[in-house]
């Protein structure tokens, strides 16, 4: 026994109890269990369920319990015991044979690795996870609909009290019902200077002069007009959106400085970042519709008809994040997290890995709001916040914009230089993928070592992409690719792990097979230009296939590009054309648009661009008179398609998803963005009235502001795991309020600093309230 190792050992007994229906060992079993759900599980739902779920399975295939597994579908049983590598399931997945799945993109191979060692130990299934007969792994239940923040938002009716002649609002009826059920009576009003000072600390979060002080408390007008008037004095001061826009700055996590503040020193600031702070001073003072504020923050950019030019800093809510050393999985990270619970009180970037462990938010919802930011990016030029420049301005704009002139030639320059020389190496990509595994760095973010000979790692990993899908038998260029890696040895071993070496039989076969294949440009058909160099090469190793390959398209490009060559035939003409597609067209695994050029420059390159970047920065941070810039953004060229990340790995792209809304919120059913990037549309969907959760957010922390304590305990989490407020009805008669109001904050403001409870004493001092309210939860004071 000392020969088997460890693992060797535990796929022998387990295998052998399966077969035989013994029981596991239970060390070996909680294993096995382990893996399921770490491994398999997560691929299941990732991969396979779309199509083989309990609803109207594929070819009666259902992937939801291990019963159901073992039982098979139309085809028969998916699985054999006794030979596993034999198993319908096994020959599917790694495309041999006439079933091939996924049918429309290949697992890769470590997901296929996962696959086969999960029927070779047995198939063992997590007792904890049950079925995953929910559609896609992933349900919402009419339970999770009726949790108290995600129902419908309707208005209350306001509740029966006692006590009519305490209460000034509506508000207050809400207050009082509970305080005569739980036996607690109101504190008196306050006084007028205790008011006063309440009231302008709130709104403007200075003290009040003598001269404010004294003409309130000497004013002869009742109290509510009275101080219906300072409230309208301290909502129109430009002092109250100074207030109330640093609370919203917090939400947004607003910091005018980099964080990699050891990297950039003194160059830490962000030049333009002050731009978004004096949005939201000014969005608040003019009482900016919240709707309004929630489009102007996400799409600004893409409103019509235009919004005014200082508007567009608005876009700095999404800009302003932490840098995470330029990766773009963390970026976008925080972005969704911010937006998510700065407006939802929810925190969907919880489902980035999998699931939400509590709230009904699937990597699903995750990654189509993922797909709207990653389809956005900051312009070259950032735009004016002002409609001109200032006549002292003129002489730096001058020099400002020389050095973008230089930026964007350096960038062009290089842009040209990138795309040409992928183009040009092909063939060493096509290469890298045929004799190696995709490595982890090829989706990295950053290369700090990259030389100018280096092969681009993310051109890799789309190249390795771009050929799963297309090595199918009904392609004329790659149809012949995946039999001749499946039959060619590795020319390096050491790079890919041990091979048996090829039956040469199978290669002779094969060969006979291409040669006898019809040329031709239609499906089914092997392009002539391929199977002449393929029968010219007579390749014996994958790597002399990939060469193969990349020296006729390399050929076929430079010819077309030079017009060199004139194709003889209709024929001729669409088998060039079905080459030079693949490093021309948008479609193209090399393309790349000129925007993401510096992910792509090699480190000597990548410093150049940084610096030159840096310097108009400090330009900017410099100069006294630089006139003001939004730090926006635009829609990138092509949006970008989002797939799951299997376990938050951009390495293990699973299952496609649309750019779409969260589904717990869309009751109307989820529809698709297909406006651009879809921030406009998200920004629609998140400031609608039939969103249960935005008003219900923004009035709680209102609230909060005024009282010291909010309605909900947490802000930013109005989940499952939240209990109802006691005030629950009130949250909504004050949100309902506040749409009905056209979501205006100061009238908000005005409503709840009217109100009896508002005005009451800050203590207590009734016996009765130690014992029945001592955290002042029913707010007796």
């Amino acid at each position: 026994m000392r020969l088997f190792s460890r693992r060797l050992l535990q796929n022998l007994i387990t295998l052998t109890c399966f077969v035989a229906g013994w029981a596991l060992p239970q060390s070996f079993a909680d294993e096995s269990e382990s893996f399921f759900e770490t491994k398999v599980r997560p691929l299941l739902v990732a991969r396979c369920l779309e199509c083989h779920s309990e609803n109207e399975p594929e070819a009666g295939l259902k992937l939801t319990s291990r019963e159901s597994v073992l039982r098979g579908g139309d085809s028969g049983p998916v699985v054999n015991q006794r030979s596993p590598d034999e198993s319908l399931l096994v020959k599917a997945v790694i495309r041999k044979g006439p079933i091939k799945m996924p049918p429309d993109e290949k697992l890769t191979e470590g997901e296929i690795e996962i696959l086969k060692r999960w029927v070779a130990i047995g198939l063992p299934w997590s007792k904890e996870s049950g079925s995953l007969a929910s559609r896609k792994g992933f349900a919402i239940s009419q339970a999770d609909r009726q949790h108290w923040s995600f129902r419908r938002l309707e208005p209350p009716a306001l509740p029966p009290v006692k006590s009519i002649g305490w209460g000034k609002t509506s508000i207050d009826r809400f207050i009082m019902a509970k305080l005569e059920e739980a036996g607690v009576p109101p504190s008196p009003v306050t006084d007028r200077r205790s008011l006063l000072r309440r009231a302008t600390y709130d709104l403007t979060g200075l003290p009040p002069t003598w001269e404010e002080m004294q003409a309130f408390v000497n004013d002869p007008a009742l109290m509510e007009v009275a101080f219906g008037k300072v409230i309208d004095r301290l909502l129109g001061s430009l002092r109250y959106g100074e207030r109330w826009g640093r609370h919203w700055l917090d939400v947004a996590r607003f910091a005018d400085s980099k964080d990699g503040v050891l990297m950039y020193g003194d160059d830490r600031i962000r030049p333009y970042a002050y731009t978004y702070r004096d949005y939201v001073i000014r969005a608040f003072n003019e009482d900016t519709p919240f709707d309004q504020f929630i489009r102007e923050q996400l799409a600004a950019d893409l409103i019509e008809p235009k919004v005014p030019s200082w508007r567009v800093a608005a876009l700095g809510y999404l800009t302003l994040g932490r840098m995470y050393d330029n990766n773009v999985h963390d970026i976008i990270d925080d972005q969704i997290d911010t937006v998510s619970r700065g407006f939802l009180g929810l925190t969907v970037a919880c489902a980035r890995c999998h699931d939400h462990k509590y709230d009904p938010i699937s990597t699903a919802d995750y990654y189509s709001l993922y797909g709207v930011f990653a389809s956005s990016e900051a312009p070259q030029e950032l735009p004016l916040t002002v409609n001109s420049i200032a006549p002292e301005a003129k002489e730096f704009e001058k020099q400002a914009s020389a050095k973008r002139d230089e930026i964007r030639s350096f960038r062009d320059k290089q842009f040209e230089l990138l795309s040409e020389t992928a183009r040009q190496r092909v063939g060493d990509y096509l290469e890298r993928v045929a004799t190696t595994r995709p490595d982890p760095l090829e989706t990295a973010i950053f290369f700090l070592s990259l030389a100018p000979e280096d092969l681009r790692p993310p051109i890799i990993a789309r190249v390795r992409k771009y050929i799963d899908q297309r090595a199918t038998d009904n392609d004329p260029v790659f149809g012949i690719w995946h039999d001749l890696m499946e039959s060619m040895p590795l020319e390096d071993p050491k790079s890919a792990g041990p091979k048996a070496p090829p039956d040469v039989k199978s290669i002779d076969l094969l060969a006979e097979k291409w040669k006898s294949m019809p040329a031709g440009t239609k499906n089914g058909q092997i392009n002539p230009l391929v199977r002449d160099a393929l029968l010219q090469a007579k390749p014996k190793t994958r790597a002399e296939v990939a060469r193969a390959y990349g020296s006729v398209i390399k050929k076929t490009y430079d010819e077309s590009k030079l017009k060199t060559v004139t194709a003889v035939t209709p024929e001729d003409s669409e088998a060039r054309r079905q080459i030079v597609e693949m490093l021309t067209s948008r479609e193209s695994p090399l393309y790349f648009s000129k925007s993401q050029t510096r992910r792509y420059m090699s480190r000597t390159e990548t410093d150049q661009f940084g610096g030159k970047v840096q310097e108009l920065d400090r330009m900017a941070v410099k100069s006294p008179v630089a006139p003001p810039r939004a730090m926006s953004l635009v829609d990138a060229e092509s949006p970008y398609e989002p797939h799951i990340f299997v376990r938050g790995n951009p390495t293990a792209p699973g299952r496609k998803v649309p750019r779409r809304f969260i589904e717990l919120l869309s009751e109307d059913g989820v529809k698709t963005f297909s406006k651009g990037s879809g921030r406009l549309e998200l920004a629609n969907k998140i400031g609608s009235p039939a969103n249960p959760l935005t008003a219900r957010v923004i009035v709680n922390r209102a609230w909060m502001h005024h009282f010291g304590e909010p309605l909900v305990a947490s802000p930013s989490d109005f989940g499952k795991r939240v209990n109802a407020p006691v005030h629950a009805e009130l949250l909504d008669h004050l949100a309902s309020q506040f749409i009905s109001d056209g979501w205006s904050l100061k009238k908000l403001h005005r409503r709840i600093m009217l109100s009896a409870v508002y005005q009451q004493q800050s203590v207590n001092e009734m016996e009765s309230l130690a014992s029945n309210d001592s955290e002042n939860r029913l707010f007796s004071h």
